[in-house]
């Protein structure tokens, strides 16, 4: 926890630092305007950073992502892009929402927006939250990192089969909404590739681990819930 709020604390500083630098040179405004303005948006910029912060916790306090030197490429991979993502969707979700027109790629200015974007980044932690506990010692940050003891099919497995990615792809939509930033689009097509392509890799490898995940696969959706036969 307590690493998980350090790294949490460095991406905050960053993006203060970030806005300060970006009033003072755009609308040429002194340390107390940002600090008012900070002021101003306490409350979402307090719920943007228990966020980001139970996001690090969630992903830090798994011993299997936690191994420095691990010689899997995937676990590398995953951390890089992961940390990429992290960091600097909350910098411009931070700035988005305290600047008007952040780098002038804003496209909407609205409150009510702002916070249906907050109910599905909720909605998100809970699906992110309800499926570990669905997979217990059974989770691994990569499909090759630890084998699972047995396939789960519980919970909210009945409905989905990778839950954890459905959430994550949620959690960054849902701050695209609260920013209303175009930049996110970016770390969105990034992520939600990513997570395609390890989801069919993942569902490969389990095959040939428990050929009874190919008769759930047909029944379950992969990230949406499957209503037909």
């Amino acid at each position: 926890m307590i690493n998980s709020l350090q790294k949490n604390l460095y991406v905050f500083i960053l993006s203060i630092i970030v806005l300060f630098v970006y009033n003072l040179y755009t609308v040429n405004a002194d340390i107390n305007f940002t600090l008012n303005l900070m002021l101003d948006n306490a409350v979402i910029i307090f719920y943007i950073f228990t966020v980001s912060l139970v996001s690090y916790y969630f992903y830090e306090s798994d011993k299997s992502y936690l191994i420095k030197n691990s010689s899997k490429a995937s676990i590398k991979i995953f951390k890089f892009i992961s940390e990429f993502i992290h960091i600097t969707t909350v910098v411009i979700c931070f700035n988005s929402v305290l600047i008007d027109n952040f780098l002038y790629f804003d496209f909407h200015n609205s409150n009510v927006i702002m916070y249906s974007g907050v109910a599905i980044s909720a909605f998100s932690l809970a699906l992110f939250v309800s499926s570990k506990i669905s997979l217990g010692n059974n989770y691994s940050p990569c499909y090759d990192q630890r084998v699972p003891n047995k396939i789960v099919t519980s919970g909210i497995y009945k409905l989905v089969r990778h839950p954890i990615y459905l959430s994550n792809i949620l959690l960054i939509v849902g701050v695209f909404i609260i920013s209303g930033s175009l930049l996110i689009v970016g770390n969105f097509i990034l992520l939600t590739a990513f997570y395609i392509v390890s989801a069919f890799r993942e569902e490969k490898y389990l095959i040939n681990k428990f050929p009874r995940y190919k008769n759930y696969s047909k029944k379950t959706g992969m990230f949406v819930p499957r209503y037909w036969k």
